[in-house]
């Protein structure tokens, strides 16, 4: 896998979920404004980019994270979208994995010939956890448990993976990029299961996408 391909830089916030955005982190710790939109100079062809044999730096069959410091389908991105396109159509032999927080721009941002569908696209729509007035979650009633602790109704008290899970990860803001991924092809394997049954594959999907 060649991890990433982030043909532009920057975002725009959209949700309260943004306040915890790993880009603006990394960005306020370099000293550069995460809200300046660029198209990047070296990464911008990266799918396209070939060694001087002439075969593509990145092989066939390999997976891409597309737009990882930024949105694919950003508003401020639709003057570059049309050329990332085109280079995706031209590596249809890669798995491109789109991620974004604005699906209600994926039907117009979608390229002319479309259709039902490209093989070899993935994609994720990342929901933010929704906070009531009071500034604490909403949607989940926590109970005391018998060790004291406080924990969701959600949370099996006979499962350790679990508990653990809550205890330790849920409502964490996470800012490593393999982290991330981790959690956005569990998201995507959920689709129809519960979460639950998902973690409960978690070592097979390490082993399978190491």
């Amino acid at each position: 896998m060649h991890d990433i391909w982030n043909p532009w830089h920057g975002c725009v916030k959209c949700s309260e979920g943004c306040d915890h955005c790993y880009m603006y982190f990394l960005d306020r710790i370099r000293d550069q404004n995460g809200s300046r939109i660029y198209k990047t100079k070296t990464g911008f062809r990266k799918p396209i980019q070939k060694d001087r044999q002439g075969r593509y730096k990145i092989q066939s069959g390999e997976t891409l994270r597309v737009c990882m410091t930024s949105d694919f389908f950003l508003e401020e991105a639709d003057r570059w979208r049309d050329e990332a396109w085109d280079m995706i159509r031209q590596r249809k032999d890669v798995v491109f994995f789109l991620l974004t927080k604005r699906p209600q721009r994926v039907r117009e941002c979608l390229p002319h010939d479309w259709g039902s569908g490209w093989s070899a696209m993935a994609a994720a729509i990342v929901e933010t956890v929704k906070r009531k007035k009071d500034g604490k979650k909403g949607g989940h009633t926590a109970m005391e448990w018998k060790d004291g602790r406080k924990r969701c109704k959600w949370a099996n008290p006979n499962n350790d993976a679990y508990l653990r899970y809550h205890d330790e990860e849920w409502g964490v803001p996470v800012y490593d990029d393999h982290k991330l991924f981790e959690m956005l092809i569990l998201e995507c394997f959920q689709a129809g299961l519960s979460w639950e049954c998902v973690l409960n594959k978690r070592e097979a999907f390490r082993e399978a996408f190491d």
